[in-house]
């Protein structure tokens, strides 16, 4: 038994301050009742008032206390202990391993005819989000995916294209590698900001698909349309490698997302660098500061060196990473990438003992 803290001198002084325990009987009453008591053959019974039992119950409770924090301090390192093992057994469980083989946050080349990627904007940042819909149907068209967007709950007060345009027909043209967008009202009630958002989700949405621009026709089939302060519109470039990092950006349900920089790079190292950090509202980054050693290419195949004390795991947040940083070597180019220095030759779905082709497309989503 560990010994109090409190010496002699303050349990007396916390005694002192109690309040005085008064008997107000007279002697006469205390001398009859302990002869009565004495005639009687029961063992002595010693009585304690109540300020004193108080008293000594306190000056035990100091005494014993730190004896049982002493004992329940291990036990609950113990139960800790085990909680912990519990949870490793689950982590390393068959379940849990097959959990991360299915997570993935991109989709691959080989499925891109399987789906169709239009943007969202946080109304609250302004973040640009990428969001592949999985079609259910092959006949569904980029028209079909831009009026289910405007239902998506991926986050709340998002700005979709439909919330632009109410009226606007679609034709795709993959001969031309064109997308013609008939306009049945004029876009003439946006603020400048208004318009540059409208802007970014029409690029955005079109980055990921096969056409390589957006032309403009009006009501009367006139080539071109009024978009607010820009004037008239004919037609946008829709660039397939825009030179652009990868961040995170998790909506308030806690869904993880992988969206591009507002900023452009000159080059793949300086993207994958600034992947370290972001100044960018609303996104966090993908990569600890240092985990990326060296990052070197030979014509398309893009070389990214880990460093030794890094923790690349077979994780969610290593499973971000990694496909953020192929998502980022697309934007330059790259068909596929080697990582080498991981702790694991598996990252989710990967074998990043192997070159990684690049995917297709970030943020799956299946409607129901």
């Amino acid at each position: 038994m560990m010994k109090s803290e409190w010496n002699e001198e303050q349990i007396k002084e916390l005694l002192n301050q109690l309040p005085a325990v008064k008997d107000h009987r007279s002697p006469q009453d205390i001398y009859k009742r302990l002869t009565m008591a004495s005639s009687k053959k029961k063992p002595a019974v010693r009585w304690i008032g109540p300020a004193c039992a108080a008293a000594i119950a306190v000056y035990i409770a100091f005494i014993i206390s730190p004896h049982f924090l002493d004992q329940t301090q291990p036990q609950q390192k113990e139960a800790s202990q085990e909680n912990a093992v519990t949870n490793a057994e689950t982590a390393d469980s068959p379940k849990a391993a097959s959990s991360l083989d299915q997570t993935s946050f991109v989709v691959p080349e080989k499925e891109r005819n399987n789906y169709v990627t239009v943007a969202i904007a946080d109304a609250e940042t302004s973040a640009i989000i990428p969001i592949s819909i999985k079609k259910t149907n092959a006949d569904q068209t980029i028209q079909d995916m831009l009026s289910e967007s405007s239902e998506l709950g991926i986050i709340n007060h998002a700005i979709t294209i439909p919330s632009f345009i109410d009226e606007v027909e679609v034709k795709e043209k993959p001969k031309q590698k064109e997308l013609s967008v008939r306009v049945h009202q004029l876009i003439t009630a946006f603020s400048v900001k208004d318009d540059t958002l409208l802007k970014k989700l029409l690029k955005e949405s079109l980055e990921w698909s096969p056409f390589e621009k957006i032309t403009f026709l009006s009501d009367e089939n006139e080539s071109g349309v009024r978009i607010g302060s820009y004037g008239t519109s004919t037609e946008i470039s829709i660039p397939k490698q825009s030179k652009r990092a990868f961040y995170l950006y998790q909506n308030k349900e806690g869904q993880d997302l992988l969206v591009p920089s507002e900023k452009t790079f000159h080059t793949v190292k300086e993207a994958i660098k600034n992947m370290e950090s972001s100044n960018q509202k609303g996104v966090a980054p993908l990569i600890k500061t240092g985990a990326v050693q060296s990052v070197t290419k030979k014509q398309k195949h893009l070389y990214i060196r880990f460093s030794k004390d890094s923790e690349v795991e077979d994780s969610i947040a290593g499973i971000l990473m990694l496909e953020g940083l192929l998502l980022t070597a697309k934007e330059f180019g790259f068909t596929e990438v080697t990582f080498t220095e991981t702790r694991t030759k598996k990252i989710g779905r990967y074998d990043v003992s192997d070159a990684i082709p690049v995917p297709y497309a970030p943020n799956p989503i299946t409607l129901n």
